[in-house]
């Protein structure tokens, strides 16, 4: 009977979890690029405060630029607020009150929402190379595609940047070159990272 008893409980601790663990909110990896080529809104701004309202948190905030905003998002974005879930299994997205934030978004049911699925990144960790995408630079690269690949030798394609490391996503940007290819453009940022990477990757190979 006992034992009967422990299988039971088992039986619904492991069902919790599968429930948990579909409930999770769960997103693809998205180059900073590919997020504001397919946002409504990319702006810069400073969370001022937050409420709750049922089940969406509203951020109040000040927006210092506006990098990309399209028609129905400059509506939206009007009354200085961004929607979100309040629940991280939805995706909800916490911010800090006071830090300023680059962020991405859509619009829907005429509101800015945001959510962890998105960008939403302190200015004061991006790097020099994020910030020159997300002021001028990502704009120009959006007829370009960005693909993941892990493999050791990966597919070429015209219309598109094979994303192989970090050091593309805190230091790339993929852009249509003169040959009408899109490729990663050359900068020292960049060269001296992929360089580094690859220093480490030989000590590790042979340490271990």
């Amino acid at each position: 009977m006992q034992q009967a008893c422990i299988l039971s409980i088992f039986a619904i601790m492991s069902i919790a979890l599968l429930v948990d663990y579909s409930a999770a909110c769960s997103c693809r990896g998205s180059h900073p690029q590919e997020h504001y080529c397919n946002s409504d809104f990319v702006i810069l701004a400073r969370i001022k405060r937050q409420r709750v309202v049922n089940d969406t948190l509203v951020y109040k905030i000040r927006i210092r630029k506006g990098y990309k905003i399209s028609e129905k998002a400059y509506v939206a974005l009007k009354s200085g607020r961004i929607v979100t879930s309040k629940y991280e299994s939805s995706c909800g997205l916490q911010l800090e009150i006071g830090k300023l934030y680059a962020i991405t978004g859509r619009v829907l049911s005429l509101k800015a929402h945001v959510n962890m699925c998105g960008y939403a990144e302190k200015w004061e960790n991006i790097t020099k190379r994020q910030r020159k995408g997300l002021r001028k630079m990502y704009r120009y690269g959006c007829t370009c595609k960005i693909k993941r690949c892990r493999a050791k030798h990966c597919p070429k394609n015209a219309n598109a940047c094979n994303w192989t490391s970090g050091c593309q996503t805190q230091e790339g940007i993929c852009l249509r070159q003169s040959n009408d290819n899109c490729n990663w453009t050359k900068n020292s940022a960049l060269k001296k990272c992929l360089r580094n990477e690859e220093e480490q990757l030989t000590i590790s190979r042979w340490s271990g």
